[in-house]
């Protein structure tokens, strides 16, 4: 019985800190919009330009099996927070998570990206999801483009 108490509090211990670095990681619940495009019924996909506090903005992706249908394991593969130069989009920010699938949502986010004293820039987000059932689907989702710094 005790070995068990011991292996409890070590397991209470480990979800701590993984919810405490997950609190530390996250945006806030009062992150603003700034361009948004979801596409899908089954699959919703979903890519944002988010603005976390004045000044500092992140792309961020969403992947949700809706109810009903066929189950899919769903996940977000690939998101960029991508410029345009000349007409030509490129990177400010990429985040390419693990391959994990989720049940029902996966989302995921690039690092912040501040103005400072940044010069006006075009931006977008742009998202490779992925769903599987018995096979991999996988699909790229991008918002209309918007002007940051400042905003």
């Amino acid at each position: 019985m005790r070995n068990h108490g011991k292996f409890m509090s070590g397991l209470t211990a480990v979800v701590g800190t993984a919810l405490g670095m997950t609190l530390l990681t996250a945006t806030p619940a009062s992150a603003t919009q700034i361009a948004n495009n979801c596409e899908g019924a089954e699959v919703v996909r979903c890519a944002n330009v988010e603005m976390s506090s004045t000044g500092v903005f992140n792309a961020h992706g969403r992947v949700t099996d809706t109810a009903g249908g066929t189950n899919y394991d769903v996940q977000v593969a690939d998101v960029r927070l991508e410029y345009n130069v000349d007409g030509v989009w490129k990177l400010l920010r990429w985040e390419v998570p693990g391959d994990f699938w989720e049940y029902d949502q996966d989302v995921e986010r690039t690092t912040s990206y501040s103005c400072g004293s940044s010069a006006r820039k075009l931006v977008r987000a742009k998202v490779y999801v992925q769903w599987l059932s018995s096979t991999v689907t996988g699909d790229w989702v991008t918002t209309p483009s918007t002007y940051i710094c400042p905003r």
